[in-house]
This record gives structure tokens, C-alpha cells and sequence, in this order.
């Protein structure tokens, strides 16, 4: 959500004709690229990470009360 925030705040200096936009746009696509790339790349390698481990936990108690009864 930060970062979907922040990129939205960028958009303007991104889009920008005005004088002076020419230093600020490559700036502002750079960013927007970054968080974006990073937010899309990063957050499913972390659900694959952890989400086997919770599993596995979620499943130890059930197979704890399996094998005793």
C-alpha cells in the first residue's frame, strides 16, 4: 500500500510538460519503475517462502491428535 501510494504521488512529476520537468521526469519514472518492480517480484517470493512452513505448522497439531487417538 506504501508503495502504491508513493508511486501515485510520483505520477504527477512523471506526466509533467512544465519547464524544469526534464530534470524531475527521469527521476520519477526510475522510482515508480523500482517500486513497482520490487513490490511485484518480492511479495510472491515471500508468500512461496513462508506459506509451506505455516502449513507444515498448521498441520502438526492435527497429525499429533491422529496418531494419539
Amino acid at each position: 500500500m506504501t508503495a502504491l501510494l508513493a508511486a501515485l504521488g510520483l505520477l504527477p512529476a512523471a506526466l509533467s510538460t512544465e519547464i524544469g520537468s526534464e530534470t524531475r521526469r527521469p527521476l520519477a519514472v526510475v522510482v515508480i519503475g523500482g517500486l513497482v518492480s520490487a513490490t511485484l517480484l518480492v511479495l510472491p517470493v515471500l508468500y512461496t517462502l513462508l506459506l509451506p512452513e505455516r502449513a507444515a505448522l498448521a498441520l502438526a497439531p492435527r497429525a499429533r491428535r491422529q496418531a494419539l487417538g
